[in-house]
């Protein structure tokens, strides 16, 4: 149903729009009927060149290369805009500011910064209560004093991870001090930008699981002027080491009798960080103690809307752009499947450094359940781990009857499709 302002327009909503957002088509299906798009995207970034181009067929564009988040908010007032909605990490500091300035309702500046800053978020968790790891922030020179000093302070095993990134970039698992001071000494320059990097400790895993799938998950919510709805569980196949995603679907195979403390959990983390409004995908380990939070993002979780879909029928990008625009939503969830959706990402070894060759795929795209398959790094293509999630091979996206049949799905893209590299 198509949303009006009060001078009768159909109502504005402002998306920001760059690498590792969500497709713009996408976007736009969700948005059709509902609201009017405008878009914000840095134009100076050649990888945006081609998608600076489609997004005009969607709606008006706004360049913010080079903007104070205030000329950003002087360049979208003549359009009076409804709300605004970020689908990736980096959009959300520079909307907080902007919807604070035109007097849209969104999360605040301090929100939004607990929500991008790692380590400001494990401090929000901690004053509220939530049991979390203890954490240290790396000194910004890197000195090998100022390192060892770290080293001899940090309790082992632990995780070095950037205090603002996503998709497990640069983040490394440390043993002991001399491994800790030697995983920093390899970090590239660049790596956890203006606010660094921080350690803290891990999490450990609970035990006697079936070892189909990983020992964590995560709650996909809503929040609507304050009420929190938890729309769905997202489960995980394990880890590539160090941190690298594999496999996500939806529902979790989590026993019912689960539910509550995880839920429990996210609410808590949400009413922690301080989540008035929005989209936000919570990421929980199950560990012996029970459920610990590893990281509250503010934005929707990449995949979750067409495997939500999929498996529920529920839209969650449109029910993401209502609460942005005003409209109250609550859903009580997590909502019931018929189906499995699921996305699974084949990550290289940590000594790959090129592909030389995939073959394979052809097969996987013909096998039920599979609806898509992307090669992400094509031969000849350089390999890094250390960027994380982002450099996997190829991914698959589907929907399945159930959990056992993803689980033969993810054996053949392991089993029946061959990559070699350097």
């Amino acid at each position: 149903m198509t949303q009006l302002s009060a001078d009768g327009r159909q109502k504005l909503l402002v998306v920001g729009q760059g690498p590792h957002s969500h497709p713009p088509f996408q976007v736009a299906e969700a948005a059709a009927g509902l609201c009017r798009l405008l878009w914000l995207i840095d134009q100076s970034l050649p990888e945006n060149a081609v998608t600076s181009r489609l997004l005009k067929k969607f709606g008006p564009v706004v360049d913010v290369a080079g903007l104070s988040p205030g000329e950003v908010a002087s360049s979208l007032r003549p359009h009076a805009p409804d709300g605004v909605l970020a689908l990736r990490d980096e959009d959300i500091v520079l909307l907080a500011l902007v919807a604070a300035d035109l007097g849209l309702e969104y999360l605040s500046p301090a929100v939004a910064g607990r929500l991008f800053d790692k380590l400001q978020q494990r401090e929000a968790l901690r004053r509220a209560g939530l049991p979390t790891p203890l954490c240290w922030e790396v000194p910004a020179e890197r000195t090998p004093a100022a390192v060892e000093a770290l080293a001899r302070a940090v309790k082992y095993p632990a995780v070095l991870k950037p205090r603002r990134a996503s998709g497990s970039r640069y983040a490394m698992a440390v043993a002991d001090a001399g491994d800790l001071a030697r995983s920093v000494a390899l970090l590239p320059p660049e790596a956890g930008g203006e606010t660094g990097m921080f350690v803290e400790q891990y999490l450990p895993g609970r035990s006697g699981g079936n070892g189909r799938f990983a020992d964590f998950l995560s709650v996909e919510s809503l929040v609507s002027a304050g009420d929190i709805s938890h729309v769905a569980l997202n489960g995980r196949f394990p880890l590539a080491e160090p941190f690298r995603e594999t496999g996500t679907f939806i529902p979790a195979e989590l026993p019912q009798s689960a539910h509550s403390a995880v839920l429990e959990v996210a609410t808590a983390a949400l009413r922690a960080i301080g989540a008035n409004t929005g989209a936000f995908h919570t990421e929980i380990k199950l560990t012996p103690r029970g459920p610990r939070v590893i990281e509250v993002n503010g934005r929707i979780g990449g995949g979750v809307p067409e495997m939500l879909l999929d498996a529920s029928g529920v839209p969650l990008f449109e029910l993401a752009m209502r609460i942005a625009i005003g409209e109250a939503v609550h859903i009580d969830g997590p909502v019931p499947c018929s189906k499995v959706g699921w996305r699974l990402m084949l990550q290289l070894p940590k000594s790959a450094r090129r592909v030389v060759s995939v073959e394979g795929l052809d097969r996987l795209a013909r096998l039920g359940g599979v609806s898509s398959v992307l090669l992400n790094r094509a031969p000849g293509d350089p390999v890094d781990w250390r960027v994380g999630t982002g450099h996997y091979v190829f991914e698959a996206t589907g929907v399945c009857d159930d959990h056992d049949a993803l689980v033969e799905i993810n054996r053949f893209c392991h089993e029946q499709v061959t990559v070699v590299y350097e």
